[in-house]
């Protein structure tokens, strides 16, 4: 069944304007949100579209799945009555971020939407790490931290960065979660603060590891410390990396004049 068989057939032709970008004869350039009380989606048009997604997903439209997912959320159903995880694993597994971006960003922009944007980056981001894409997941996070965002860090969208950070090797990136994460009074559970802990000791970084771990159980209320911690250890872990990129070169140049010396 196509999407406009689905609209023409069923109880959502009501929404063919809120679904006329997905059409070449429609006029209208972007999404409407959808605030009438009398265009909230019905059980059955929930299963529908529900129905549709993995279908749409199955058969690679995966920018008319985005469409209709967007749609289907702008009249603020429950997040649970709608079934994304087909669609967003469908997301996670394309070469670029242009679609996923379009939903986070669409939601975004519509206040009565809003609230779906933390547990569909909760999905997203575990989707990402899931497909050895931990790079993709660092994006999300800047995101949602970026100047002017309207979003708060949550505790489970943190925790499931920071762990898979730790477990794709990228423990410094896992730290600066960790900072923004302390620096907006979340306190870490005991379940990441071991996670953090193995990380850098995988790293051979030994007294970091004791210092925030010490810092992490005695300052959980009060997190100015741990935030002035976190900051030093990012900038000398930074600083490291430099130090390291700059010796490569310095190295090469004393074996190219080695070599020289020897023949000569």
């Amino acid at each position: 069944m196509t999407l406009l068989t689905l609209i023409r057939h069923s109880q959502l032709r009501r929404f063919y304007r809120s679904f006329s970008p997905l059409f070449p004869s429609s006029s209208s350039s972007s999404l409407k949100p959808v605030t009438d009380q009398h265009t909230l989606l019905t059980q059955d048009e929930l299963t529908e579209v529900n129905l549709l997604l993995p279908r749409l997903c199955l058969s690679n439209q995966l920018n008319t799945a985005t469409h209709l997912a967007i749609t289907a959320l702008l009249t603020n159903p429950p997040l649970d009555a709608i079934s994304l995880s087909a669609l967003l694993d469908s997301l996670a597994s394309q070469s670029d971020m242009a679609m996923p971006m379009s939903l986070l960003t669409r939601l975004k922009h519509s206040p009565m939407s809003q609230h779906h944007v933390a547990p569909i980056n909760n999905m997203l981001v575990a989707a990402y790490f899931r497909k050895g894409k931990p790079k993709e997941a660092l994006k999300v996070f800047n995101w949602m931290v970026r100047s002017g965002s309207p979003f708060k860090l949550e505790e489970k969208f943190c925790g499931i960065l920071v762990d898979g950070f730790c477990r794709s090797g990228m423990v410094l990136e896992a730290l600066k979660v960790l900072r923004a994460m302390v620096a907006a009074d979340i306190c870490p559970h005991g379940v990441l603060r071991k996670v953090v802990y193995r990380g850098l000791l995988r790293e051979a970084r030994i007294r970091e590891a004791m210092e925030l771990n010490k810092a992490l159980y005695c300052d959980c209320e009060g997190m100015n410390k741990v935030v002035d911690l976190l900051d030093t250890m990012i900038v000398n872990w930074i600083d490291s990396l430099h130090g390291q990129i700059t010796k490569i070169p310095l190295e090469r140049d004393r074996a190219k004049l080695s070599e020289k010396g020897s023949v000569d």
